[in-house]
């Protein structure tokens, strides 16, 4: 393993006691000056991606939504260009990340305390899955990271979701900070950023799915930019991006040391065994009975199989499902398919886009509302990562 800053335990314990104090503080005021009952439905107007705030909202949330965390260079072609290779390979990407970085990402206890706390892969699996790729779909939206753009109120959205979080984890988990560190902190936030980038590209490439490496780079880019937008950087320096892996082999050591630090057997993770679980009925739910009368039923533990390792499988109690060789075939058939589709193609990122959304607006009839969770059944209605 590498030996770098990535590495080092010492920064990476800086990371775990950090989180965002600008949005805590907004959060805090929120709740000081109008109550809980009042902040939940002044939430619920900033559905959709441009909508101003309403005249007679709260201040603090003004300034919070008016705060700018880095913005990217105007005419960063890297942004659509990383937009680009996500689209290329929409389906293929959405099974990875159900199948792969969901999953790989419960095997950590520091991760499955605060999002056992949300079952909402029990209450509302589809919705759930619908929330992945709303995410998806905002991050690669044109001018996505503009002025206003889509992935910009997106994260102003979910930091202020997250320090909801972590203001009920105090109430609903005492015994959290003692032993994990701060809730959704730097060093979590930034495994979950990985999910949708180092191990979405790492996913592909384990289907043997083509992926030229400046592809991979290009994508990475796009979610470091996100990143920061998070509010991943040391305290009051916003365009300092020093919190960030730089590149894929930095985002590999990353990853590999949160590993290292964090994950844990089966045995000492029953809330992650319970997620994966839950993850596994859900994308077994989301197949048609004819295509599961076909024998594709086996399908979702198929992917997790040719996904994850041996290892990362029981680390969430899981075991790798052998034969079904012509399902496998099939599988891999159609992602190839669907991946070479979007290259080759001139609308397929278009169509790919209204395809994604299209599901959305089926199933929530808009973007999805991210909303401060401010009481204990708000917090399990919440749709967060």
């Amino acid at each position: 393993m590498p030996q770098g800053k990535w590495s080092d335990n010492s920064f990476l314990d800086t990371l775990r006691h950090q989180g965002d104090p600008t949005a805590d503080a907004a959060v805090a005021r929120l709740i000081a000056n109008h109550g809980a009952q009042a902040v939940g439905p002044i939430f619920k107007l900033l559905r959709g991606n441009d909508t101003p705030l309403p005249a007679d909202a709260p201040q603090s949330l003004k300034d919070f939504m008016a705060s700018a965390s880095s913005l990217p260079l105007p005419g960063d072609s890297r942004l659509a260009d990383g937009s680009a290779a996500f689209l290329k390979n929409a389906l293929p990407s959405v099974v990875v990340l159900l199948a792969s970085s969901l999953p790989r990402g419960y095997g950590a206890p520091c991760l499955c305390e605060i999002l056992s706390i949300s079952r909402d892969l029990e209450r509302d699996p589809f919705g759930r899955l619908m929330g992945v790729v709303q995410l998806l779909v905002n991050i690669s939206a044109p001018n996505a990271f503009g002025p206003k753009g889509r992935a910009i109120v997106t994260a102003r959205k979910l930091r202020l979701l997250h320090a909801g979080v972590r203001s009920m984890a105090a109430r609903y988990r005492p015994h959290y900070q003692q032993q994990f560190g701060v809730p959704v902190n730097h060093e979590d936030m930034l495994a979950t950023i990985m999910g949708f980038s180092y191990l979405l590209i790492d996913g592909l490439r384990r289907l043997e799915l083509e992926l030229a490496p400046q592809e991979a780079e290009d994508l990475y880019y796009v979610w470091r930019r996100f990143a920061l937008l998070m509010g991943i950087h040391p305290d009051g320096r916003p365009d300092d991006d020093s919190y960030i892996p730089e590149t894929l082999a930095e985002a590999a050591e990353f990853y590999q040391s949160y590993v290292r630090r964090n994950n844990t057997p089966a045995d000492r993770n029953r809330n992650g065994v319970v997620l994966a679980r839950d993850n596994l009925k859900m994308m077994e739910g989301l197949l048609p009975r004819p295509l599961r009368l076909l024998g594709l039923g086996y399908a979702p533990r198929i992917c997790m199989t040719e996904l994850l390792t041996p290892e990362e499988l029981a680390r969430v109690g899981l075991r790798p499902m052998v034969g079904h060789r012509l399902i496998k075939v099939f599988l891999r058939a159609v992602l190839k398919v669907s991946q070479r589709t979007g290259e080759r193609t001139p609308l397929a990122a278009r169509l790919a886009r209204v395809l994604l959304q299209g599901m959305i607006d089926a199933d929530r009839r808009g973007e999805v509302s991210f909303a401060i969770p401010l009481n204990r059944f708000q917090l399990r209605g919440s749709s967060f990562e």
